[in-house]
């Protein structure tokens, strides 16, 4: 975390301390060196790419344990900081994250959700994609795909729009509605004879993803081509990413209901590091 941002949310934390704003890990703090406290513990776990244990953090901030567990306590209440329930380390939260530094995010959101992209892939067979939004722009983060010839390939840092695909659409339909306004307002390009190009058709279909909460699409970007996506939504409803699952229309033909159950399953588990304890987070 650059020292600007820091200094920015120190200010931010000084000033609510003053003025008694119900922030949530600034409840209990009584002076100025309490703020200051928090805020290193906070600096040391935005710095490190590794989870720290109380000893550690202690150690390296120079503030006795039982405060620093005290002060984790609170900044995990409201999930700025997560616990791992097996070995009782921390991190810093997805929640602080958004607010912070979009690469740090990214950068976490690809190394939290690893295993279950892993584990869904295994399920599914077919290949799983973790997307993000990035102006009008979808973009892969990461992907798994499985180990056979006849396979959906996609390559991170690829960019892709918003108006076809389900990648992209769940993405759109997640996106402040001043940026989906403006994209339905543009020229549509068509890849294949199954995208949508007509704004009010595509706008009916943003309102559907919501309502289901998932995206279905079929050769609209690729001919022959399925997928399916589904947003991660932080607790308050923020778009994080996206996950899809994709792969030939012949092999995921009738399994809809399926692959949107293991995508939930596999957000679950990537949320579980939003949540505090290791409880899964809400959909």
């Amino acid at each position: 975390m650059c020292r600007e941002s820091i200094d920015n949310l120190y200010f931010c934390g000084y000033a609510c301390f003053r003025f008694r704003s119900p922030v949530p890990f600034l409840e209990e703090l009584v002076d100025v060196s309490s703020v200051e406290r928090t805020m290193t513990i906070v600096e040391l776990l935005m710095s490190s790419e590794q989870n720290m244990g109380i000893r550690e953090i202690a150690g390296l901030a120079g503030i006795p344990r039982s405060t620093v567990q005290r002060m984790l306590a609170s900044l995990q209440e409201k999930n700025w900081v997560v616990q791992d329930p097996k070995t009782q380390s921390y991190r810093i939260g997805l929640r602080l994250l958004i607010l912070a530094n979009t690469w740090r995010l990214r950068f976490e959101l690809v190394r939290q959700s690893r295993e279950a992209l892993e584990e869904l892939g295994g399920e599914s067979g077919q290949t799983v994609l973790l997307l993000v939004r990035e102006g009008m722009s979808g973009i892969c983060l990461n992907k798994v795909e499985p180990r056979r010839a006849l396979k959906l390939v996609a390559d991170v840092g690829k960019t892709f729009p918003l108006y076809a695909a389900a990648c992209g659409k769940v993405l759109l339909a997640y996106a402040p509605s001043s940026l989906r306004e403006k994209i339905l307002a543009s020229p549509i390009q068509s890849f294949t004879p199954s995208t949508i190009t007509d704004p009010a058709v595509l706008r009916h279909e943003i309102g559907t993803i919501r309502e289901k909460g998932y995206a279905h699409s079929r050769g609209e970007m690729t001919a022959g081509a399925e997928e399916i996506a589904v947003p991660l939504l932080d607790g308050e409803g923020n778009l994080l990413a996206a996950l899809s699952l994709a792969g030939p229309c012949f092999e995921m033909d009738g399994r809809l209901e399926e692959h949107v159950h293991l995508l939930r399953k596999a957000v679950s588990k990537i949320l579980v590091y939003c949540a505090p304890d290791g409880e899964e987070a809400s959909e």
